[in-house]
């Protein structure tokens, strides 16, 4: 499929592209990863804008040690490269794909004319930083100021509008190491506060998923530890 169709196909991105000048719209290409590809290595340089289509990708930062720090998940609509791209700089961090991934990109030369000619997709880039950052910043936060169970209830209740509704709960795409990622913490710890959800009877865990059953119970469970 060329890019053009499934910029059209896909409602998220047709929002952001809508009014995007021709001799720029076809400067868009199709790249497909498999599942566990390093799309972007931190350090490295990608003259590149990136849009998911299809799939989940892990953002994380490595240390030298070998240690990842998962700043988010994104999914398709959200975009990469941005920060980067203006100046040319490197990455910052590592792009995994953790399923099959589908995305579009433009070269920088293209993004460039893009934000100067195209107001609206200017303005949708600003508003999502801005909301991407504000997450982030929140998350600094709580990661400084509060235990590792409110961190791990606030982080699934967080999750819980981009999970799979099932007879039985909601079904986060999530596994136990890349939690452990995202808290810089051991999977022994990750282990300890999942054990106690469940016994709780709060979310069942699967192999590469988290299925809250209660939702109400978690909240609360967020609000208690809150003040631990």
């Amino acid at each position: 499929m060329k890019a053009e169709k499934i910029i059209e196909s896909n409602a998220i991105i047709m929002r952001m592209l809508r009014d995007c000048p021709y001799d720029i719209f076809k400067r868009w290409e199709i790249k497909e990863y498999s599942k566990g590809h390093i799309v972007c290595e931190q350090d490295m340089h990608y003259p590149y804008f990136y849009i998911i289509v299809e799939g989940y990708a892990n953002i994380y930062i490595a240390a030298e040690n070998g240690k990842k720090y998962a700043q988010s998940i994104y999914k398709d609509g959200d975009y990469f490269g941005e920060l980067e791209i203006f100046e040319n700089k490197p990455y910052i961090c590592s792009v995994e794909a953790l399923t099959n991934l589908t995305l579009l990109r433009i070269d920088r030369e293209y993004f460039i004319k893009l934000i100067e000619k195209d107001r609206n997709f200017l303005l949708y880039i600003t508003k999502t930083l801005c909301n991407s950052f504000y997450k982030l910043s929140k998350k600094a936060g709580e990661d400084t100021l509060y235990s590792l169970k409110h961190r791990v209830c606030n982080y699934l209740i967080y999750c819980l509008d981009q999970g799979i509704r099932r007879e039985n709960g909601i079904e986060i795409k999530v596994e136990k190491e890349h939690l452990s990622q995202q808290f810089v913490v051991t999977q022994r710890s990750i282990n300890r506060i999942l054990k106690y959800l469940k016994e709780q009877e709060i979310i069942e865990i699967r192999n590469k998923s988290i299925l809250v059953i209660n939702v109400e119970k978690l909240k609360q469970e967020e609000e208690i530890s809150r003040n631990e």
